[in-house]
């Protein structure tokens, strides 16, 4: 990637999108856009905008020009989209297909961060090839997102992932939560019947890098090299923070009384990735080890 490309990342008081700006600020000239949160990020031209209005959007378009749009924004909270269908669609779908449509118009290259729950879990090991199949309503959203973003700019890339890190928050990724509870001696409940392959935020950015220097479009799932459970997960992140691991307890999804219906399975597929990338792809239990050498580095 040139390094006088100019990168729009929404979403940047999030946690990939803080994560995705704090990458590209070290070699690009980075705008982050960002709702109620403000974002104070080395290097990254915070600005404050509402990804709905779609005047505003086409004003700060137009004055940053930029080369590449990483699209973070969304309305991510499952049970909260579930009771605000239309909010939600405003925010997940209808601002995605405008920000594609308008990408397109200045032909910048457009990445799309969509979600592994598009899938219903049944099976596992998704491929790009395999048709979603959502069980609820943020997962529905974000299928429909996928195909508006596609139809509105057939040079887009659609990426779908579950990723985790330090957020500006602090309570944005699932390690997050883990590391909250366990350090402060709560009780830390872990799905053993839920599976993913999730990646860290740093190296979702060297997969992203990869893919956007050799142009690829279309859709692009990134995950690490494995497949395990969230309680394996949580136990990994405690045994790297050595915490108590005697508040690790293993329950079921259906103990969690739930609302909206979950996945059990969303896994992916990396193999697309892995050609991409041309070198190794790093286990679960390495991207954790790299994430806990670091402190937060947004606090």
């Amino acid at each position: 990637m040139s390094e006088q490309q100019t990168i729009l990342i929404t979403g940047a008081s999030g946690l990939l999108g803080a994560n995705l700006a704090r990458h590209y600020a070290q070699k690009s000239k980075c705008f982050g856009w960002y709702g109620s949160n403000p974002v104070d990020i080395a290097g990254v031209i915070p600005q404050r905008i509402d990804i709905t209005d779609q005047e505003s959007v086409l004003a700060a378009i137009a004055q940053i020009q930029p080369d590449i749009i990483i699209h973070c924004a969304a309305a991510t909270n499952v049970e909260w989209c579930e009771k605000n269908p239309a909010l939600a669609k405003k925010i997940n779908e209808d601002a995605s297909e405008f920000l594609a449509k308008t990408s397109s118009n200045i032909d910048a290259k457009f990445v799309y961060t969509s979600s592994d729950s598009v899938f219903d879990g049944k099976t596992g090991n998704y491929s790009e090839s395999d048709q979603p199949s959502p069980l609820n309503s943020y997962a529905a959203g974000k299928v429909r997102s996928e195909e508006l973003v596609a139809a509105s700019n057939p040079d887009a890339m659609i990426i779908r992932s579950y990723f985790y890190g330090h957020s500006p928050s602090g309570s944005r990724s699932l390690l997050e939560w883990v590391l909250v509870r366990a350090q402060v001696g709560n009780e830390v409940p872990g799905f053993t019947d839920s599976y993913f392959s999730p990646i860290s935020v740093h190296d979702f950015a060297t997969a992203i890098d990869a893919a956007i220097d050799s142009d690829h479009s279309g859709l692009l799932h990134l995950g690490s090299s494995e497949r395990m459970s969230k309680y394996e997960f949580a136990r990994l992140v405690m045994e790297a923070h050595d915490c108590d691991m005697s508040l690790l307890k293993p329950i079921t999804v259906n103990d969690a009384g739930l609302k909206a219906d979950r996945p059990r399975d969303t896994s992916l597929n990396v193999d697309l990735q892995a050609s991409i990338l041309a070198t190794k792809i790093l286990s679960v239990a390495e991207g954790i080890e790299r994430i806990s050498l670091e402190p937060n580095p947004f606090q």
